[in-house]
């Protein structure tokens, strides 16, 4: 995974994405097959008279290892799949013919989840963080700026000529967006854009969040954030989430004794309250966090959400 960043980040590199998407979905096979391999089961396909071994695709792998008891609770299976399965068609593309240069814009973001992916796996597996091998003092230089991919997605036909092959890889993308939301799961591990950039601090814009650094060694970083319209970002209220929580039957009270326990009450990306109207607004990340639990989470959450009215 290593040997992949370092491919994408030289300065002057012919096929850089195709080079870097191969080496990249390398790394997730040795990494799958390894959490095989710790969890007792065999990496090997059976062996058939006349024939080589062969070891699990990288599909495969990912079937058998997701479902071991190895795999982190805390990542989803769903989404991560989607993602290797997206770039792993590049990657054949890649092998076999060739790829839409157009399609950059897309694969760096899917990229980019791909590798924080790769490293919160490997980092709860085998307590090895690929962030200790990196030198982050990289200086990102450019003469263009870089394709906001949500952009790309979004504009409209006609707006830019998009080819077939990349209406098709769109397509294929918005379908596992689609199928995934519709389950409850969080796509944030199939596709997350990342932009970070240094400005002046006296030039301030409309970014989501905007941290300011100056040269003086004594000077105060300086950070403003954007204020987002709660409608928006915290559309449902306690009556609008319970129907679209994937556990059927679940109560008012479960759903308090939840996100009680759980402090999502004060985390904003969950909750949103006006405290001068008494009004509680909830995420659709708070319902995927729901969605996740288990009975038994749920179950304890509600024992000790029933214990501290005793205290």
């Amino acid at each position: 995974m290593v040997g992949a960043i370092e491919i994408y980040n030289k300065p002057r590199f012919e096929y850089r994405d195709e080079v870097f998407v191969i080496l990249l979905m390398n790394a997730w096979e040795l990494l799958l097959k390894s959490i095989v391999s710790k969890s007792g089961e065999r990496i090997y396909y059976p062996k058939k008279r006349g024939e080589p071994y062969r070891t699990l695709t990288c599909a495969d792998a990912f079937k058998v290892a997701s479902k071991s008891a190895l795999w982190p609770k805390h990542l989803p299976p769903q989404a991560i799949d989607a993602n290797i399965e997206i770039l792993g068609t590049y990657r054949n593309n890649a092998v076999h013919f060739y790829n839409e240069k157009a399609l950059s814009a897309l694969i760096y973001s899917l990229s980019q989840t791909a590798i924080l992916n790769y490293r919160d796996l490997a980092a709860s597996v085998f307590g090895q963080d690929i962030a200790d091998e990196i030198t982050w003092r990289i200086m990102p230089l450019g003469v263009e700026n870089p394709i906001d991919p949500v952009d790309f997605m979004k504009s409209a036909p006609g707006s830019s000529p998009k080819s077939r092959a990349v209406q098709e890889f769109l397509a294929y993308l918005k379908e596992r967006t689609n199928s995934l939301e519709s389950d409850g799961i969080d796509t944030a591990r199939l596709l997350t854009v990342f932009d970070v950039s240094l400005q002046s601090v006296k030039k301030i814009d409309r970014a989501d969040i905007v941290v300011g650094v100056t040269s003086e060694d004594l000077a105060d970083s300086m950070v403003v954030s954007r204020k987002v319209d709660p409608n928006v970002s915290h559309p449902y209220r306690q009556k609008d989430v319970l129907p679209k929580l994937k556990r059927v039957g679940t109560t008012s009270y479960e759903w308090q004794a939840v996100t009680f326990i759980h402090e999502m009450r004060e985390e904003p990306r969950y909750c949103w309250r006006d405290k001068d109207a008494n009004l509680v607004k909830w995420s659709p990340e708070a319902i995927q966090y729901f969605n996740r639990l288990t009975e038994s989470q749920i179950a304890k959450a509600k024992k000790e959400y029933s214990d501290s009215f005793r205290k």
